[in-house]
């Protein structure tokens, strides 16, 4: 069962249907006793071993019906928000998930009967997995054959390990790409894994890619992660992928490859220029707090500030829509195959906070609607304290022992808030007011709508209070829903302060207002209220028929 069936919650009764059918025909996680968030037994008594068990705190996956407060009550000026279906809208289900370093493929928590891995995956929409990191050209050695690593290697991947992450990928339906060594210059050794690849994935493998961001292969600021001499650029990063591209290309002939995993333009269009065939998709890496030790006026510093910034989010479309126009160029889609809140290496005090959650949702909808077609978070299955301070998973272990059972953090409830929203195309937003508050939109195929309102704000601050939205209809999605929408069911992410810890969210639930008119139309918007740091997912369903004269139609 995907979380997703929660957004067809059309009424109370539908709702009561629904679980009932669920319980007769499906195995709910209740059934397979899982737990959230403190260790509780959801179905009570028996104790559930750790490998079947979810530890997601803040999260409530038998939540009461959804309450909206009436915006009748508000005080102020309403913030406005239009909406617009593109020709070029870009297409979001099965999009969003996790990127982790190539070394992980040899991970023991893949497929593994001791390990919660697989169910906590599985709690996102069909996660996009991406494997590569500075690992793969520096510490990751493929064999085949049962060689003997080299020095220089921290992690064998061997075809069985490819089957193992196969495994867990079939299991949660998704789409994978990797990286291959580009660092150690063996085009032949990579060749051999990517039939591997081919051979344990199938179908689910998108692409795969030919080296991580050479761009940093030689740079006078990251010398800890030189693997060539400073006659490496553009040019001689072409050569190479020539050379790869024959020997894959003999090896595995007609395999998919994504490129340049890179954040400098230059780098781009020497992929998108080499020539070489079966070109996939034009792939980028970028992180927005960048500036590690910037000055105050930088808006790029690794803080809660700077990630909540409406500014940011502004940065984040020109740099991606520079990407955009180069893949555009050469008729190529864009995938963000990595990213976070910053490249600023340990903790700071951005690390595994509410504020980061916020900037999840916001970040992933603003790429989209930007044209970025695929997005992955860099992550790793390191112990959770002393591992991993930005990623969305973790291990809960310790740091010399992480084990092989695995939490969600903060982040990865926004993952799952995104995972709840209907596969279709994301709607071009316009928003009143400073930006701290934000709308955005999807529309399925089918003609349902979520709205998503990602409010910034900080809600430990006495002085910010509740303020009402009005919201449109879509521009160019009439045609599907002609007598507009019902709002049915919906969800809020929140935490105390953008500063905190833990986030809370709860799966869709029915709604149950305060006010009596739920309908949006073509003149008839729809207003609602928007809590300091929540993120609200609302969804709605097309209507049968025009609001009543009650509804103020």
């Amino acid at each position: 069962m995907t979380r997703n069936r929660w957004l067809l919650l059309g009424s109370a009764a539908l709702a009561v249907l629904l679980v009932l059918a669920i319980a007769l025909a499906v195995p709910t996680l209740r059934d397979h006793g899982l737990r959230y968030g403190d260790g509780t037994p959801t179905g009570g008594g028996t104790q559930i071993p750790d490998s079947d068990s979810l530890f997601l705190p803040g999260y409530d996956d038998s939540p009461a019906d959804f309450e909206l407060s009436d915006p009748a009550d508000a005080t102020g000026d309403p913030i406005t928000a239009s909406l617009s279906l593109e020709d070029d809208a870009v297409r979001i289900g099965g999009t969003t998930g996790l990127s982790f370093d190539a070394r992980e493929l040899a991970s023991p928590l893949w497929n593994s009967e001791d390990s919660n891995l697989t169910i906590t995956l599985s709690q996102l929409d069909r996660p996009a997995l991406r494997f590569g990191g500075n690992g793969v050209d520096r510490q990751m050695w493929w064999t085949s054959s049962e060689e003997p690593a080299p020095g220089w290697a921290e992690a064998t991947v061997t075809p069985e390990d490819l089957g193992r992450v196969a495994a867990v990928a079939e299991e949660v339906d998704a789409l994978v790409t990797i990286d291959l060594d580009l660092g150690h210059d063996d085009p032949a050794r990579a060749a051999d894994m990517a039939a591997h690849a081919q051979d344990a994935f199938g179908a689910r493998l998108l692409a795969v890619a030919i080296g991580n961001e050479p761009n940093g292969f030689f740079h006078e600021n990251q010398p800890q992660l030189t693997v060539r001499d400073d006659t490496w650029g553009p040019g001689t990063y072409q050569d190479s992928l020539q050379e790869y591209s024959t020997e894959l290309e003999q090896a595995v002939p007609g395999i998919p490859v994504a490129g340049p995993g890179a954040y400098d333009a230059p780098w781009w269009r020497a992929f998108a220029e080499s020539e070489i065939p079966n070109q996939r998709a034009l792939s980028m890496h970028w992180y927005p707090l960048w500036d590690c030790t910037g000055p105050a006026s930088s808006i790029a510093n690794p803080t809660v500030e700077d990630l909540t910034s409406p500014a940011l989010r502004e940065r984040a479309r020109e740099i991606v829509e520079m990407g955009r126009d180069v893949a555009r160029e050469h008729d190529l889609p864009l995938w963000m195959e990595e990213t976070g809140p910053t490249s600023c290496p340990g903790t700071n005090v951005t690390s595994r906070t509410h504020a980061q959650a916020l900037w999840t949702v916001d970040y992933v909808l603003t790429l989209a609607e930007s044209g970025v077609e695929r997005t992955a978070f860099h992550s790793t299955l390191q112990a959770c304290q002393g591992g991993a301070p930005m990623s969305p998973i973790c291990a809960r272990g310790t740091l010399e022992e992480p084990g092989q059972i695995v939490e969600g953090r903060t982040s990865y409830l926004a993952l799952m808030l995104l995972g709840d929203l209907p596969n279709g195309r994301v709607l071009t937003p316009a928003t009143s007011g400073t930006g701290d508050v934000k709308v955005h939109g999807v529309v399925a195929e089918g003609g349902e709508l979520a709205l998503v309102i990602v409010d910034m704000r900080d809600p430990s601050d006495d002085a910010v209070e509740a303020v009402p939205v009005q919201i449109s209809a879509p521009e160019g999605a009439g045609e599907v829903a002609q007598d507009g929408w019902d709002l049915t069911a919906g969800s809020r992410l929140d935490g105390e302060s953008l500063d905190a810890t833990e986030s809370s969210l709860a799966v869709p639930a029915p709604i149950d207002a305060v006010q009596t008119d739920t309908h949006l139309a073509r003149a008839h918007p729809l207003a609602v209220m928007s809590e300091p740091g929540t993120v609200t997912h609302l969804h709605l369903d097309v209507a049968a028929s025009g609001p009543s004269p009650s509804d103020g139609g």
